[in-house]
């Protein structure tokens, strides 16, 4: 039985965007103009002149097009006066005229200039009117890169303008801006390489939808040693198979809601025709386990069941589901009307001249026929039996009456099929290509498990070799691979890093103290993997303990989730406890609260409260009469200074030891 559910579609909000008011964009051009027309022109030497990053143009001249150019100088001197800004070094440093400013150095170079003489024609400008100088500049000049417009909206943005301001002061389209600000968070290479033409702006569009640069970069170059170059949907199916479309069945039955309360964030693809919005596979699969398994619970209560299980696929009747479950739900008896009413159904099938129809009858018959089963499923069948809960691609469903099977079951079934083989007497002969196949599964299997025992056993007395399989392990999801093809992974063990997902929750984010702490560390560690590392794990038998105990410690240490959650109005127990107690674990040696991110998601109530616990019990009356802002404030600072944190985000302090120095004493009481 499977019960549809249906949820309507948001209606869409409008994406156009106002377009940059031509008076303004124009207003901006007239007050540039002004600048440069009231500037003088100052004859500089070459010598004081440099390049700057102010400067957008990220496609350069030519040494042909440069040589062409100093030539024309030489012969009839510099038509065209420079823009310059005055940097910091005292230096003068060019953001409109970087082609001529290098043509005359190369005539410094032929001797022809004296780098010290006045020389070069400039107008300096305000700093502030350096960037759209540049835009202007380079814009009328020649069309403008789209990786140099990128630079400078950029450098815009970094100065503190919005999208709505750059494309006012410039003539663009707020869209065309917003687009441009969102490939600035492409990696620095990949932004160098489209100033090369080696990728479009479509190909950067879709690699932006990447969480980080490395994620970004390493998507590319797997897609160019897959594909040479790759198609944008090609590239798109690479970057986002993490991530789901918030259309797909799965994000709509889990809901909005739910995925933005554990945490999830979504990522709007600003260079799609439909504005495609995507969310963390991993976490959208996660909730929707959790949903399921709810389900199956309610359907067992409800339903009277003996038992429920749930998992993303139904439950089939062939494979390792069929060594242990069996379809045992009884046949349905019907009644002379639901006879009666089955036949009229079938009858206006014939009938029916839409798909539509013909489905939605055939619904009718199939629902008659399923409550006649469940009719004739006793309580004491029910109590005996279990139900199984999965996904179906867009709805969850329902397979009611299943029996466990128990050893006996399995034994009677064995004999059973060994007795038909008797029977029939018949032998098949194969040539496998694996030796293996030429034997009984069911004896392949005995013995591979007999092998596998040995080689427990046998790295079990080796912890030098089992620890380096480990930390290889471990590696190969921590770390960027390079190799392809099936590897041999003899241990089934895997770390899981989740520090996206917390650094997302976390109030310090990105730039908090820990997370860099950890990026800084697994570079380093990228750093002393050796080529083709992921291969196999031998390479760490040549590396000393300390150093393969460090590479371990780094992976397990990813593997770590305290994430507390708060279900039916009480919050989980935090799992860190006892590894905070043996690491001597200080909580203000990472992070103190502040005004925006925690006491300011405090009840005024709670915050007296925590004056009081730091022992500030005089101050906390006079905290609860403020307003909550300027209460919260007021925490940040005072209690700070009193290197408090919040004591449930704490362990519990041990208990005194009676005996401290008794060395039969179980040492795992101690880690406690």
């Amino acid at each position: 039985m499977v019960a549809t559910n249906t949820t309507a579609k948001k209606p869409q909000k409008s994406t156009r965007s106002r377009k940059a008011s031509p008076e303004i964009a124009s207003a901006a051009n007239d007050t540039l103009t002004q600048v440069l027309a009231t500037t003088p022109v100052q004859l500089l030497p070459y010598a004081g002149l440099t390049a700057t990053p102010l400067n957008v143009r990220r496609v350069l001249h030519t040494e042909k097009e440069v040589e062409e150019l100093a030539d024309s100088i030489e012969a009839v001197g510099i038509l065209q006066n420079l823009i310059g800004v005055v940097q910091d070094d005292g230096t003068i440093g060019i953001v409109g005229g970087e082609g001529r400013r290098r043509a005359t150095g190369i005539l410094v170079q032929r001797g022809v200039i004296d780098p010290q003489t006045p020389y070069v024609p400039v107008k300096v400008i305000p700093v502030e009117m350096a960037v759209v100088a540049s835009m202007t500049e380079n814009g009328q000049r020649k069309n403008m890169h789209p990786a140099e417009q990128i630079v400078g909206f950029r450098t815009l943005a970094q100065e503190g303008k919005t999208a709505s301001q750059i494309a006012a002061l410039l003539g663009y389209g707020h869209r065309h801006v917003q687009r441009c600000l969102k490939l600035a968070n492409l990696a620095p290479s990949l932004l160098d390489a489209l100033g090369r033409d080696e990728l479009t702006l479509e190909q950067c569009g879709v690699l932006t939808l990447a969480d980080t640069h490395e994620r970004q970069e390493q998507v590319w170059k797997e897609a160019v040693e897959a594909w040479g170059n790759p198609a944008v949907q090609t590239l798109r199916r690479m970057v986002v198979d993490d991530k789901l479309a918030i259309s797909h069945p799965m994000f709509v039955f889990v809901g909005e809601k739910a995925y933005t309360d554990a945490g999830g964030e979504l990522t709007r693809d600003l260079f799609s025709d439909d504005d495609s919005t995507f969310a963390d596979a991993s976490l959208v699969k996660s909730l929707l386990d959790a949903k399921l398994s709810i389900i199956a619970m309610q359907i067992k209560q409800e339903q009277g069941w003996g038992w429920a299980e749930s998992r993303m696929t139904e439950l089939r009747d062939h494979g390792e589901d069929d060594a242990q479950y069996r379809f045992s739900m009884p046949q349905g008896v019907l009644t002379e009307e639901e006879k009666q009413r089955v036949s009229d159904l079938e009858e206006q099938i014939e009938a029916c001249e839409s798909y539509d129809d013909e489905n939605a009858l055939q619904q009718d018959i199939e629902d008659i026929y399923t409550g006649a089963q469940y009719r004739e499923a006793t309580p004491e069948f029910r109590a005996d039996h279990g139900v199984w809960v999965s996904w179906d691609g867009s709805d969850f469903q329902v397979q009611p009456g299943i029996r466990r099977l128990t050893d006996e079951d399995r034994q009677q079934g064995e004999e059973a099929r060994q007795a038909r083989e008797n029977e029939s007497n018949l032998l098949t002969y194969t040539a496998p290509d694996i030796p293996a196949d030429a034997y009984p599964a069911t004896l392949v299997k005995a013995m591979s498990a007999e092998r596998t025992l040995a080689v427990q056993a046998e790295l079990a007395a080796r912890p030098d070799v089992s620890v380096a399989l480990l930390t290889w392990t471990l590696c190969m999801s921590m770390f960027s691979r390079r190799s392809h093809g099936r590897r041999q992974e003899p241990l089934k063990a895997y770390v899981t890093s989740n520090q996206h997902h917390l650094s997302s929750l976390a109030p310090s984010g990105e730039a908090g103290k820990a997370l860099t702490t950890l990026k800084a560390q697994r570079e380093a560690f990228q750093a002393t993997l050796p080529e083709g590392w992921d291969r196999d794990f031998t390479w760490l038998l040549s590396w000393s303990a300390e150093q393969v105990n460090a590479l371990l410690g780094f992976c397990a240490a990813h593997g770590i989730d305290g994430l507390q959650e708060r279900l039916y109005n009480r919050t989980d127990a935090s799992d860190l406890d006892n590894l905070e107690a043996a690491l001597n674990f200080d909580l203000r040696n990472w992070w103190q609260p502040d005004a925006e991110s925690y006491f300011g998601k405090l009840k005024i109530t709670q915050i007296g409260e925590a004056y009081e616990k730091a022992g500030l019990t005089a101050r906390a009356g006079e905290i609860v009469k403020l307003k909550r802002r300027d209460a919260a404030l007021a925490a940040a600072q005072d209690l700070n200074a009193q290197g408090w944190v919040p004591d449930w985000m704490t362990r519990a302090e041990p208990a005194a030891q009676n005996n401290a120095t008794d060395t039969d004493t179980d040492l795992t009481d101690h880690a406690a």
